[in-house]
């Protein structure tokens, strides 16, 4: 598998933990398919591209000064903005967020608790956290179908959800699961990714008095500016570096490099190349493999959250004419891709569609 990431990546430690987990969920959730006789060998790359993205020489200096305030950081700001995306479910106190979930929305309790967990996870933990995620998800789905009497609905509070939960998840494998919800395992793996899920507990609630309340001014444009700049300048450089260089553009070349790496790098035992593409990256993988490098192909082409039909109805990729009838026409999708999987949230602004395009 070849992960292509968008704009604003950049690194550091916490990039770092990112790639770790899902690397981790990748090969304990699609390595059972892909590599059913060795599911922790799945081959997966990550090409960075962020050292090669937008440079500002001001140093951001062009952002408005003033205007804003906090009451100090505490460490909990990314988690507060996960629960308040969480849907309307009635909590009646900080220590009964996932209890309250539990009752309603299975799948969104253990989202939530498995997202906080792994923001602060280490390497050691990664693979057992994921493991015990992907039967955590199972399980939930289970439950919201009405087939998983031992999911903890009636938990009273946080802190009993989560034991009857991880004793589920051990009763499940102690009688014999499918080996997907074997990877990772080991005792030791699985005491460090519970210590972190206890951790994930306390940082929600902490943070749940907090979600929505109006009396904390918090600094709303600094955030918002980083994104929008790191945004547009990422993309921006890249169509540039584009226009300069074509295919030895510095970005496009470390893709298709990584993406070539993919390819060689397949066996019998690991035999497809999947490519994921996320945001702007899915524009590059596209203008490689439309355009570009087009001997370039993988087995399966997975945009995440993407612009691609935007881009192409600007007119921005090479490979893209304007239609003569949009009703009947349509971009062309680039001959070496074997199946092109589309992943878009309504509620996400820069997401969009490809099948009307």
């Amino acid at each position: 598998m070849v992960f292509v990431h968008g704009v604003g990546t950049r690194e550091s430690a916490e990039q770092q933990r990112a790639v770790t987990q899902r690397d981790a969920l990748l090969r304990a959730v699609v390595g059972p398919v892909l590599c059913p006789a060795d599911p922790a060998k799945l081959g997966v790359l990550n090409p960075y591209w962020g050292d090669l993205g937008a440079r500002f020489a001001w140093n951001n200096a062009s952002y408005p000064p003033g205007g804003v305030e906090s009451f100090g950081a505490d460490g909990t700001d990314d988690v507060r903005a996960l629960v308040e995306e969480l849907p309307e479910t009635p909590v009646a106190g900080p220590n009964q967020v996932f209890a309250s979930l539990a009752r309603n929305a299975p799948s969104d309790a253990v989202d939530l608790l498995w997202m906080v967990a792994a923001g602060r996870a280490g390497a050691r933990e990664a693979d057992a956290l994921a493991s015990m995620g992907a039967e955590a998800a199972a399980l939930a789905e289970r439950a919201a179908a009405g087939q998983a009497p031992d999911w903890p609905a009636d938990a009273a509070d946080d802190g009993e959800f989560l034991a009857r939960l991880v004793d589920a998840l051990t009763a499940g494998q102690a009688a014999g699961v499918p080996a997907q919800e074997r990877f990772g395992g080991g005792a030791g793996g699985r005491k460090l990714a519970v210590l972190r899920l206890r951790e994930a507990l306390g940082r929600v609630a902490a943070a749940a008095p907090r979600a929505g309340s109006s009396a904390l001014r918090r600094p709303v444009r600094r955030p918002v500016h980083a994104a929008g700049t790191a945004f547009i300048g990422d993309v921006l450089t890249y169509f540039r570096q584009r226009e300069e260089y074509g295919a030895q553009a510095p970005i496009a070349a470390r893709v298709a490099a990584a993406i070539e790496e993919g390819a060689r790098l397949c066996t019998p035992t690991d035999p497809r190349l999947v490519v994921i593409a996320h945001s702007m990256g899915g524009n590059i993988v596209y203008d490689l493999l439309s355009h570009l490098r087009p001997e370039l192909g993988c087995d399966a082409l997975v945009t995440v959250g993407s612009q691609v039909g935007l881009i192409a109805e600007l007119g921005l990729f090479p490979a893209v004419l304007p239609p003569e009838d949009p009703a009947r026409d349509r971009a062309p999708v680039p001959e070496g891709v074997g199946r092109w999987i589309n992943v878009f949230d309504p509620n996400d602004a820069l997401s969009f569609v490809i099948a009307s395009v």
